[in-house]
C-alpha cells in the first residue's frame, strides 16, 4: 500500500503486513488534481489541487497520523495491473483507516442547516463516495475553507435523509451487508461517476466481490457485477428492480438507477426457488414457480417481498427460440405483487440477458375488438343490452378484461337487422384460450339454475366454454386462434397487431360473407378487408371495410362507394386450409 507522509508530503509503500495508521481523503474529483508522477517528479506544489492535499495532510497530522491514503496520487494509474488491484482493495483499505476526511468543495456554510448546502452538495451524488461514507468506522466533514461541519455519527440523521441508508450503518451498529442487494443498490441509485465503467467498480467492495477492472466495455461492467453477485448469492432481490423501458429486457439491471424504488425489498421468510441459477450462454438459467397470466405472458415468483410481506414478481414472455423468456411489462407495471392459486408450477427456463436481436414487444389490449359482427337492427325494434366488465362504446366496440383475469369478458344480447335477438358472449378459458359464442342460450348450465339469473355474477359465469361445447360455442386455441362454422355463422378470432397494439380481433359473419379479399387492406383500420368491400367511386384505390364504411359519412365525406361481394363455391374447400371458396378455383 502506497501512503503519503503527511508532513513531508513523501510517498512511502508497505506491505499489507506493516501499514501503519493513516487517515484517508474524501473529496471531489477536479481539474489540476494532484497526482502519483506529480509527487515523484517534484511538480506537485505547481498544481491546482494541491492546496486541499496540503490541508487534508496538515488535519491527519493534527490527529497524530503521520499518513495519509490519497486516490489521486497513491495509485500508479498508468499499470493495470496495480490499477485493478487497487480498486478491489479499497473498500477494504477505507475500512482499515483511523478516520476518512471528507472535503466538500461546495459547502461554503460553517454548519448544517435543514436544507442547506450540506444536503444539496455534489459529494453526495458521486458514484465513490458511497463506499467512502459506508467503509470507514469514522467520517469527518468539511467545508470548503476546512471549517469542521460534524461527523458521520453527529449528522446521522441528515446523512440518512440524504442517501437513504439506515441510520444504524451510519453508527456502524449494522453493518451494510445485512441489507438485501436491491437496498443496498438503491443507495446508488441516484449516483453518478465520470466513467461508465467506475459505476460497478465503485460497488464491487459493498457487496464483498472480485472483478478485473477492463475500461472500456462500458455497461457491460454492472452486468458483471451482478453476475459475480450472483455468484456468492442467491438474494433473488438482484431482480427486484423496474425500469421505464418497455423493450425485451433481461433479469440483470442496466444500472443501479433500476434500483431507486427498491430500498423496501428484502429477501423473502418462505423460499419458493430452492434450486441454484447461473449465467449461460442461453441466458440466466434459472428455475422459477410460475403462472399462466395471459396468453403470451407468466408471471413469475421472486423470492422476495417488499415491507408489507407482499411476495414480489415479474412478467416473462416466450421468446422465438424453445424455452427462452424475456422481461416484460403488463399494463406499465413492472415488479406485479404475486399471489398464487395454487395453480403455480416450476419450470426451469433461459432468460435471455442480450435482447438485441428482439424488436420491441407491442403493447396488448387483454380483450377483443369487435371488427365484424352481423349489423345490429336500428329503429323501432332494436334491441342491445351489453354486460361487461368494461363499458361499451359504439366507435371503439372493444370489450376486455383485467390482465390475469379469464372467464367471460362480455355478454351482448342483440338483433341483428333482419333477424331475431341472439346472444353473443366472449371470454378466455382457464388457459387463456379465446372463446366465443354466437347464438344459443344466454345462461350456461350452472347459470339456468341459478337463484337470481338475471344477476351480473350469474349472466358472467363461464361454465358456457366448458365442454362439452354448447350451441353456438368456439373455443380456440391461445396460438392460432378461432375458425369455425355451424353452417349458418363463421367465427373467426384472429391474434392481430392494430394501430401497434395485439389484441384479438373477432370476425363474424354469415357463411355467405365470410371471406377475405386478400391483399386489399381496408384505408380505415389497415387490416386486410373481411366480408363486403366497399371501394370510393372517387378515390382510386380507396377501399373500406363494412365496419368502417359504417362511418365513412364523417371519415371520407361527400363521397359514395360501389360494395363488392364475392360468390362462394357451395362445397368447395381449400386443400391446404380447409376454408371455404370464394370467387375462382385454381
Amino acid at each position: 500500500m502506497r501512503l503519503l507522509h503527511s508532513k513531508t508530503l513523501d510517498l512511502h509503500e508497505f506491505l499489507d503486513d506493516s501499514i501503519p495508521p493513516y487517515a484517508v481523503f474524501s473529496h471531489r474529483w477536479q481539474e489540476g488534481e494532484v497526482l502519483l508522477r506529480d509527487i515523484e517528479s517534484g511538480t506537485a506544489r505547481e498544481k491546482k489541487g494541491f492546496g486541499k492535499v496540503e490541508s487534508c495532510c496538515a488535519e491527519a497530522a493534527s490527529r497524530g497520523l503521520e499518513y495519509v491514503w490519497i486516490d489521486t496520487l497513491c495509485i500508479d494509474k498508468s499499470s493495470s495491473a496495480e490499477l485493478s488491484e487497487s480498486l478491489n482493495s479499497m473498500y477494504e483499505w477505507y475500512h482499515k483507516s483511523a478516520v476518512c476526511l471528507a472535503y466538500l468543495v461546495d459547502v461554503t456554510q460553517t454548519s448544517v442547516t435543514s436544507d442547506g448546502e450540506f444536503q444539496r452538495s455534489v459529494w453526495f451524488t458521486r458514484g465513490w463516495t458511497l463506499q467512502e461514507l459506508l467503509a470507514p468506522v469514522a467520517v469527518e466533514f468539511f467545508n470548503t475553507a476546512w471549517r469542521p461541519l460534524g461527523t458521520k455519527a453527529t449528522l446521522k440523521t441528515e446523512i440518512s435523509e440524504i442517501t437513504g441508508i439506515h441510520e444504524d450503518v451510519l453508527l456502524g451498529t449494522v453493518q451494510p451487508q445485512s441489507f438485501s442487494v436491491a437496498q443496498r443498490m438503491s443507495w446508488a441509485a441516484g449516483r453518478t461517476t465520470t466513467k461508465v465503467e467506475d459505476i460497478a467498480y465503485s460497488l464491487i467492495g459493498l457487496f464483498d466481490v472480485n472483478m478485473p477492472m477492463l475500461y472500456g466495455e462500458g455497461p457491460k461492467a454492472f452486468m458483471r457485477l451482478q453476475e459475480e453477485i450472483m455468484k456468492q448469492s442467491d438474494d433473488q432481490t438482484l431482480f427486484a428492480w423496474s425500469s421505464k423501458d418497455d423493450n425485451y429486457r433481461g433479469l440483470l439491471a442496466r444500472s443501479p438507477a433500476d434500483f431507486a424504488g427498491s430500498s423496501h425489498f428484502i429477501v423473502s421468510t418462505d423460499k419458493v426457488n430452492a434450486s441454484p441459477y447461473s449465467m449461460t450462454n442461453m441466458g440466466l438459467s434459472i428455475e422459477l414457480s410460475m403462472v399462466q397470466w395471459g396468453m403470451e405472458v407468466y408471471l413469475a415468483a421472486l423470492d422476495c417481498q417488499d415491507h408489507t410481506r407482499q411476495r414480489l414478481g415479474i412478467y416473462l414472455t416466450p421468446l422465438r427460440e424453445p424455452n427462452q423468456y424475456g422481461r416484460v411489462m403488463l399494463d406499465e407495471i413492472d415488479l406485479p405483487r404475486f399471489s398464487s392459486n395454487g395453480s403455480s408450477r416450476r419450470r426451469r427456463i433461459y432468460v435471455r440477458q442480450n435482447m438485441s436481436r428482439e424488436g420491441k414487444p407491442p403493447s396488448r389490449l387483454y380483450g377483443f375488438w369487435l371488427r365484424h359482427i352481423p349489423p345490429p337492427e336500428t329503429g323501432p325494434n332494436a334491441r342491445w343490452e351489453f354486460t361487461a366488465w368494461s363499458s361499451w362504446n359504439d366507435r371503439d366496440r372493444i370489450v376486455s378484461l383485467p390482465p390475469g383475469a379469464y372467464g367471460t369478458a362480455a355478454v351482448i344480447r342483440y338483433r341483428p337487422k333482419g333477424g331475431n335477438v341472439v346472444n353473443l358472449k366472449l371470454g378466455f378459458d382457464a388457459n387463456f384460450n379465446p372463446a366465443c359464442q354466437y347464438g344459443g342460450h344466454i345462461l350456461g348450465p350452472r347459470a339456468r339454475n341459478a337463484r337470481d339469473p338475471r344477476a351480473f355474477d350469474t349472466v358472467m359465469l363461464s361454465d358456457w366454454m366448458d365442454p362439452p361445447a354448447l350451441e353456438g360455442v368456439h373455443v380456440g386455441d391461445r396460438l392460432r386462434g378461432v375458425n369455425g362454422d355451424d353452417g349458418w355463422y363463421r367465427v373467426v378470432m384472429l391474434d392481430e397487431i392494430v394501430q401497434g397494439k395485439r389484441m384479438w380481433v373477432v370476425y363474424i359473419a354469415s357463411v355467405d360473407d365470410a371471406y377475405w379479399h386478400p391483399g386489399r387492406l381496408c384505408d380505415g383500420c389497415g387490416l386486410e378487408i373481411f366480408g363486403p368491400r366497399y371501394i370510393c367511386k372517387t378515390c382510386e384505390g380507396f377501399d373500406y371495410c363494412s365496419n368502417c364504411h359504417q362511418g365513412a359519412a364523417e371519415t371520407h365525406p361527400s363521397h359514395s362507394f360501389k360494395e363488392i361481394r364475392l360468390g362462394q363455391h357451395d362445397g368447395v374447400r381449400c386443400d391446404y386450409c380447409g376454408d371455404v371458396r370464394f370467387h375462382q378455383n385454381h
